[in-house]
């Protein structure tokens, strides 16, 4: 029987009655089987047949799916605006009709009526929002008004009640989701048509799909699935909205580094001869307070060395800043400038006496400095014919092909020419721009707490120049020399693939000392002991030729100093010894010693030359 109709399903299944089923059946000729039920017979249709045919009759029922929540107002007031007054207007307009009931003696009907011809005269404002009204309209209105007479709420527009369903099947949405919630991030289209193999058939409409994908879809839910962390992150996660009116100019440095979207020539040159090109990377120390830029320099990669040049300079004109505040990049917590618990390595920033704190890793909205690398960018690396864009999307056309790269003479600007525009760029940014910014009758600088001014005057103002912590060129010179511990050996020490001698070294041997160097400047290091106390100043040794005479007497003059240092180190020794009476004690014990030697030699070199038994004679 699971492969039989009966007329009664024909009907079920047709929604019509026995007499039409019945008609439709001869009609389309299906094939009758009689089969006995109980004492009679009845006849059945094929299932397959019948459903193949109704197949191409009966309209499949769409499913309705709510694809977002529906928001259920418990006040007036929690209403879109234009609902509210809707909700009033008919409010008020239920209250009139009220009143007419109540005072008219005529039939409610004829009430009602002459009620709707004369509502827009009444009622001007209320109508201007309804538009029109009739009459059935109004007595529904006033029904649900009784029933809620203290509610504006219950006569809201159910208007917009429809949004978020989709006549879809929940497992097509679900598998749009699936399809599009990607790190690769797949247009819609390809999605629109992965649904299409997946079902073989067109299961959703295009413009379906996009609407619930980008209208439907919660955005953190689908930005989250489609986005890397740090893109999110930069993206949607609240960041912190900082207030300067606590902090004055000088108090923090900020310092980043960033890629410049330009090429020039790096004074250096290939393998094959030709000159070497490459975007150069600008390090910045920034103000906080005032925005003002101290210090820059430039490298081709962030290294720790462009950062201490940068700062450098930075404390040469403005002098030592109370606190910085920098990225969090392996240059910025190298050794050199934080120094080594473990090594007992100061690092620059403690022999300034700067407190430091860092960035958290891929936080860019916590650096106000991001702001002004954006500036830089539009105002400044856009000058340039080789600026190459931030990214494959907005570099410029001459600059995508192969042929465009290959730039002629003159249009690849050199590093000079790129650091002349930059130093002319941050005097512009730090004062004139704004100035000028203000005398057009606009604000200066818009951040907060500049107060109308431009940076250089909030710099020199919060941060006069009596009130600054500068440091001479010879105490600067060292602060910002680099650290590191070396062991002596027995010809110096050995760094950089270098040896430094000196002649205090000699009596250091195998001991680990500190060093401080120039990396600019490698011929001399500055030698300290575990202590802290200042040793020597170690020269680079000169390696001697198989014939240079000039090496030899240096060598020989080097063996006198140690020679004359031993006497003087020595002779204090023995004279604390000599002092304290270990000396005569040890000179009796040597004495002793030496006596013994000498019996001992003696017996040993004397021979035995036997003339006779027991008779010998003995032979030096």
């Amino acid at each position: 029987m699971d492969k039989l109709y009966t007329i009664k399903d024909i009907e079920r299944l047709l929604d019509r009655s026995r007499t039409v089923a019945l008609r439709y059946a001869q009609e389309k000729g299906w094939k009758i089987q009689k089969i006995k039920v109980g004492k009679t017979y009845k006849n059945f249709y094929l299932k397959d047949e019948v459903d193949k045919e109704l197949g191409l009759v009966l309209k499949e029922k769409k499913v309705a799916t709510r694809t977002r929540a529906k928001k259920e107002a418990k006040n007036i007031d929690e209403l879109p605006l234009w609902n509210q007054r809707v909700a009033n207007s008919r409010y008020i307009i239920c209250l009139g009709l009220q009143e007419e009931y109540e005072q008219g003696f005529e039939k409610k009907g004829d009430i009602i009526e002459n009620f709707v011809k004369t509502v827009a005269e009444k009622y001007p404002a209320q109508m201007k929002i309804l538009k029109r009204i009739t009459v059935p309209t109004l007595r529904r209105w006033f029904k649900v008004f009784k029933e809620n007479k203290d509610n504006p709420l219950a006569l809201a527009s159910s208007h917009g009640d429809n949004k978020g369903i989709r006549r879809v099947d929940p497992e097509v949405l679900e598998l749009a989701k699936q399809l599009y919630f990607n790190k690769n991030k797949p247009q819609i289209t390809v999605v629109w048509q992965k649904i299409t193999e997946f079902y073989g058939k067109i299961v959703i409409s295009y413009g379906t799909l996009r609407n619930f994908l980008n209208n439907d879809v919660n955005i953190i839910e689908k930005n989250k699935a489609r986005m890397g962390a740090k893109e999110f992150k930069d993206k949607h996660t609240p960041h912190i909205v900082r207030d300067l009116h606590d902090v004055k100019a000088g108090d923090v440095w900020l310092s980043d580094g960033h890629d410049l979207d330009v090429i020039c020539y790096t004074g250096r040159k290939k393998s094959n001869g030709e000159r070497e090109t490459a975007r150069p990377v600008l390090v910045v120390w920034q103000d906080l307070k005032s925005r003002m830029i101290v210090g820059w320099n430039i490298s081709y990669t962030e290294t720790t060395e462009s950062i201490a040049i940068a700062l450098k300079r930075s404390i040469e004109n403005y002098g030592v800043p109370g606190a910085i505040y920098s990225d969090n990049g392996k240059a910025y917590k190298s050794k050199v400038l934080k120094g080594d618990d473990e090594k007992e390595l100061e690092g620059i920033y403690a022999g300034l006496g700067i407190h430091v704190t860092h960035a958290l890793p891929y936080n860019a909205q916590a650096k106000e400095i991001e702001r002004y690398f954006r500036d830089f960018r539009e105002n400044l690396s856009k000058r340039f014919y080789s600026y190459v864009g931030e990214n494959a999307v907005a570099r410029p056309e001459h600059m995508k092909s192969f042929a465009g790269k290959k730039l002629a003479v003159g249009l690849i600007p050199e590093q000079q020419e790129v650091e002349a525009e930059i130093e002319s760029y941050i005097k512009e940014k730090n004062h004139l721009f704004y100035a000028i910014r203000r005398a057009g009758g606009l604000k200066a600088h818009r951040g907060r707490g500049m107060e109308n001014r431009t940076p250089l005057e909030v710099f020199n103002e919060e941060y006069p120049v009596e009130s600054r912590k500068m440091l001479s060129e010879e105490k600067l010179r060292l602060l910002f020399l680099y650290e590191d511990i070396r062991t002596v050996q027995q010809n110096g020490i050995m760094f950089m693939g270098y040896t430094y001698e000196h002649e205090q070294l000699y009596f250091h041997q195998t001991e680990k000392v500190k060093i401080k160097y120039d990396p600019h400047d490698l011929q001399s290091l500055y030698v300290y002991l575990e202590t802290g106390e200042f040793l020597c100043k170690a020269n680079k040794l000169q390696e001697a030729g198989f014939n240079d005479i000039t090496a030899i007497k240096r060598h020989k003059n080097r063996l006198k100093k140690i020679n004359s240092l031993s006497s003087q180190i020595l002779g204090i020794r023995e004279k604390i010894r000599d002092d304290s009476g270990v000396i005569e004690l040890k000179e009796r014990e040597n004495i002793i010693e030496a006596e013994a030697i000498e019996d001992k030699t003696s017996k040993e070199t004397k021979k035995k030359v036997y003339i006779d038994k027991d008779l010998y004679v003995e032979i030096e």
